[in-house]
Parts: structure tokens; sequence; C-alpha cells
């Protein structure tokens, strides 16, 4: 039975889910449309860059006010950056001022809109549960989160193609502000009927079983007045945490550059690769589902375990398809002919279905790390966290832009492997000393 608290938050928290999934999703196809990939990777990059420079020092912020100062702000910030951003590209895009405004403010709308998702995922819902429920209530937001990725897609296409780009972002601009009603409305409800929402204090979510692991310090000796990276470096879960930013180094996400490295160099049609790609949403919700009934039976750890030997396994698979037939892989600097093969479908199948073993592992993290960061620190952990996984993002889409060709992406994918394989290293040095 949901209880009343947790069925207003799911609310909220799906339409943050939509807005995410369906304007991400949108913003692309616009983009594509105005300049192909580099305009793609151009937005991808600011709002990479955005998160890393200003995600830990707004998760201190947050940690610093009371929560319903902190949901008001990130909620009007997020939606208002919607109808910016979407009454921009409303007007004369072939103007480069307003095309990177537009670009900016979906940039500032990653950044609160990533701060929404983890205050209401990381801080609300820990602080409204027990631990005993924590893992099947983290499994049940994700999966409207991937629910919404496989959906979300469909409905923006179906807007799309029935009415076309200016009406739908139309359709966005004024979706924007009905979230955002809606979203208080919920948000209000939780905050006022539950005393545990309106205040914060230095204490974990086990109070009584600290986790043993290699120290750095304590995370109950770190004082309040530490800077971001201080508090997030003492965490008793630094390896485990650290260890799960490395993966955002990879182009085995099924993200934009692994679609349009198929799109590239394959001639597999659009559909098969949308099929494959809600495929993958499919899988990381198996992943999801299995974390919360494997943690229950054998702990986080052994339930990370799990997702680990998945994910490796399917990461070399992809590995081995730069050699395989179909692969445009050429180091030679001489043009050439690439041959037919099932070089790019094998690596599609293989990324999509890691996603498995890598949804079970980002719980496992996740989960260790709802439990063991202080509350009063919560909120700058997990910002810090996606400003250091937007860090090692940032990288990567730099050099596919400045070295487009899939003749390097062979490349691409080697670095990948080796960043996943030292992030589950990472993740074992974490879990070998923990006692659940």
């Amino acid at each position: 039975m949901i209880s009343k608290k947790n069925l207003l938050l799911y609310a909220a928290y799906t339409f943050t889910c939509l807005e995410d999934r369906a304007w991400s999703f949108f913003v692309k196809i616009v983009l594509e449309s105005l300049g192909g990939m580099y305009f793609v990777s151009i937005g991808q990059f600011s709002e990479s860059l955005l998160q890393m420079v200003f995600g830990g020092v707004l998760g201190q912020l947050i940690d610093r006010i009371s929560r319903r100062n902190a949901i008001i702000m990130v909620v009007l910030l997020n939606n208002f950056s919607i109808l910016l951003a979407a009454s921009f590209l409303m007007t004369e895009v072939s103007d480069p001022f307003i095309l990177y405004n537009s670009i900016f403010f979906c940039a500032v709308n990653r950044l609160f809109l990533n701060a929404e998702k983890s205050i209401i995922a990381r801080d609300w819902m820990v602080a409204l549960n027990e631990k005993e429920t924590l893992a099947r209530q983290n499994a049940t937001l994700t999966g409207f989160d991937q629910l919404l990725n496989v959906l979300s897609p469909i409905a923006v296409g179906t807007l799309i193609t029935s009415h076309g780009i200016s009406q739908t972002l139309f359709y966005f601009a004024i979706g924007s502000m009905v979230s955002l009603t809606s979203k208080f409305v919920f948000l209000y409800l939780t905050y006022s009927s539950n005393p545990s929402l309106k205040s914060r204090q230095y204490k974990t979510l086990d109070q009584d079983k600290e986790p043993l692991i290699l120290p750095i310090i304590s995370s109950k000796s770190v004082p309040r007045s530490c800077g971001v990276f201080s508090t997030y470096f003492n965490q008793t879960t630094f390896f485990a945490a650290f260890g799960m930013t490395l993966f955002y180094k990879t182009v085995m996400g099924f993200d934009n550059l692994a679609v349009g490295y198929a799109t590239t160099s394959s001639d597999l049609s659009i559909f098969t690769i949308g099929a494959l790609k809600s495929y993958g949403a499919v899988a990381g919700m198996i992943g999801v589902i299995s974390y919360a009934f494997l943690e229950k039976r054998f702990g986080f750890v052994r339930a990370g375990y799990v997702g680990l030997v998945v994910q490796q396994l399917l990461s070399f698979v992809a590995l081995l398809t730069i050699w395989m037939p179909g692969s445009p892989m050429n180091f030679s600097g001489t043009p050439k002919q690439i041959e037919e093969g099932p070089s790019v479908l094998i690596f599609l199948i293989a990324i999509a279905t890691s996603r498995f073993g890598l949804w079970c592992l980002d719980m496992a993290v996740t989960h260790s790390m709802q439990i063991y960061v202080p509350e009063s620190e919560r909120n700058t952990v997990f910002g810090f966290h996606m400003a250091l996984c937007q860090t090692f993002s940032v990288p990567k889409e730099m050099l596919v832009i400045e070295f487009p060709q899939s003749s390097h992406f062979a490349l691409y994918i080697i670095s990948s492997y080796f960043c996943v394989t030292l992030g589950q290293f990472y993740f074992w040095l974490y879990a070998r000393k923990v006692v659940e």
C-alpha cells in the first residue's frame, strides 16, 4: 500500500521526469535540425559545463537554506528556463544571438532540473522513509523515470509529426507552466503534512552502523564549514561515488553520441536505432526492479556486484565490436571503404543490455550514499557528485566535437572500456570493507 506522503511525492517527481525526458529529447531534435550533430554537441557541452561549474555550489546552497525555500527556488528556475528557451526558439533562430541564448537557457534548465530531481529523490524521499523501505522507494522513482524515458520520445515524435516543431514549442511553453503549478501543489501538501522535512540534522540514516571502508576521514568528523570538495572527498562512500563518476567518461551510455555513431557508420534504420534505445531503457528498468529484490535478500553490496559483473561482460563485448566486420575503425589516415557487417548492431545491443548492470550498480551506490551521507550535507554531496560526473563528460564531448569522424570512434570505445573497468575497481575498493 502506497502511503499518502509517498503518493504526493511520486506525483511531483513524475512531472519532473516528464519535463526531463520530453524536453531534453525535443531540444536535441531541434538543435539537430538547425545544425546537425555540431549544435547537438554544443548544447550537450554547455549543459555539462554549467553543471560542472555550479553543481556543487548549488548543492551547498540548498543545504544551507530550508527545504521549503530550496524547492521553490529550483522549481521556479527549472520551469521558467524551459519557457524562456522555448520562447527564443519560436523566434528567428537564424540569428546567432537568439540561438545561443536558447542553448544557454537549456543548459540552465538542465542544472536546476537535476537539482530538483536530486532534492526529491535523494533528500525528501530519504527524510520521509525508513532505511528498510528505501531500496523499494528508490526503485519506484527510478522506474517512473525510466518508463517516461521510453514513452516520452514516442509522444514528442508524435507531436512533431502531427503539428511541427513550432507548434510543439508552444505546447512545451504552456506545459511548463501547467507542470509548475501541479508540482507546487503536490510538494506543498507533502511539506506541510510532514514535520521531518522542516529541519535538518547532522546525522546519517543509519546511526548505529557505519560502513567500514578504507578511511580517508570519517564523515562525522568533517565540520559543516568545509568546502564543497572537502565535504565530498571526506565521505565514507567516496570510493563508490567516485567510481560512478568515471562512467560518464564513456560513449557506452546509449546517448546521442552513440546514436550519431550508429547513423553515420551503418545502414541501420532510425526505427531500429530507436527500438534499441527503448530496449536499453527497458533493460535499465529491469535492472532497477532486480536491484530492489536483490538488495532485500542479499544487501546492497552483493546487489551491486551483480550489476558490476553484467556491465563488465557486456562492455567487453562492446569493446570487441571494433574488430568485427562492419567496424569503421581506420587509423591509417587513408580513405577506407567500410565493409558490411554486424559490428555497429552488436555494439548497440551490448550497450543497451549493459544498462541492466549499470542501473543495478548505480542504485547500490546511490543507496549507500543516501544511508551514510549526513542529512545536513546530502545536497552538497549529491550536487558535487553530479558536477564531477559532468567534469568527466566534458572532455569526451570536446573530443567528439574536434574529431567527429566515425573512424575515430574506436578510440572512444577503448577509453570507455578502461573508464568502466576503473570505476568498477573503485566500487570494489569500497565494497570489500563494507559490513552490512
